[in-house]
């Protein structure tokens, strides 16, 4: 059963995983979590693709905490440790076997959604916390607004007109958040009409993770061709990351990758039943 809490960390005696106490149990890697080094035998992770494994993880934990419960009413911040459990995830997997890091070069990461990253506010263009973004400047006289944008660590990115009636500014945060919650905040200020997350309506590359009795399997999907006409293709990369802390690749599927993809190294379409 998937543990819906990150509430208990419990060491488990003889295999050092690190049990999850909640609505369930979930046992994980305890030490790769809390001791792992980002450096392998003959590689370390490149802080590029750090930054991005770590927006992978942040998305990566909110699907997992939306298994329990609609994102919208759990917490604007992400719990650390989860985030943190997902990056070693990746960072282990990169760094233990050379197709994945060939994989990397298809710039696979997570679809944009759940968002983390932004929001756009859409208001009445006339209320009158707005008369700064009228004249130019991306402030507000709204004290819930500014309150939420100093605790959060949110910026101003960008001010628009939406309609007649309505304008918009899109909304930006340093760090990783929950953007379901956040959004919800938004709507108790006069004068705002909607949150747009900007989740895209079509299909895109993903990672997909889910656990298994004494690992978590992992899925890079890489899509490419028509997928708004419904002609899309993919191709998927699967790995066992075992709670011991070792990684197995597990298998190679779907549509021959086009020869002008750079991350077609391989020779061949297919290099299945590695193990």
């Amino acid at each position: 059963m998937i543990a819906r809490s990150f509430r208990a960390l419990l060491w488990m005696p003889l295999t050092g995983a690190l049990l999850l106490g909640g609505v369930g149990e979930l046992p994980v890697w305890g030490q790769a979590v809390q001791e792992t080094s980002l450096r392998g035998a003959s590689t370390e992770l490149p802080k590029r693709l750090e930054r991005k494994f770590r927006r992978d993880a942040a998305r990566l934990a909110l699907r997992f905490l939306a298994e329990g419960e609609d994102l919208r009413y759990l917490s604007i911040r992400i719990p650390a440790d989860q985030m943190e459990l997902f990056f070693q995830l990746l960072a282990r997997i990169y760094l233990q076997d050379a197709t994945a890091q060939s994989i990397a070069r298809c710039n696979i990461h997570t679809f944009p959604d759940p968002p983390i990253d932004h929001l756009v506010v859409i208001y009445e263009k006339d209320v009158p916390w707005a008369e700064p973004l009228r004249n130019g400047i991306n402030e507000t006289t709204n004290e819930t607004l500014n309150q939420l944008l100093d605790d959060f660590e949110l910026v101003i990115e960008r001010h628009v007109q939406w309609s007649e009636s309505l304008n918009a500014i899109t909304i930006r945060s340093r760090d990783p958040l929950n953007m379901a919650a956040l959004a919800n905040e938004f709507y108790n200020i006069e004068g705002i009409s909607q949150v747009n997350l900007g989740v895209p309506k079509i299909s895109g590359n993903d990672i997909r993770m889910r656990r298994l009795p004494d690992r978590w399997e992992v899925k890079y999907i890489l899509r490419f061709g028509a997928h708004i006409s419904g002609e899309g293709k993919s191709h998927i990369w699967t790995y066992h990351a075992l709670d011991d802390g070792s990684v197995r690749f597990v298998s190679e599927e779907g549509d021959p990758i086009p020869s002008w993809m750079r991350c077609n190294t391989t020779g061949s379409a297919l290099v299945s039943d590695r193990l």
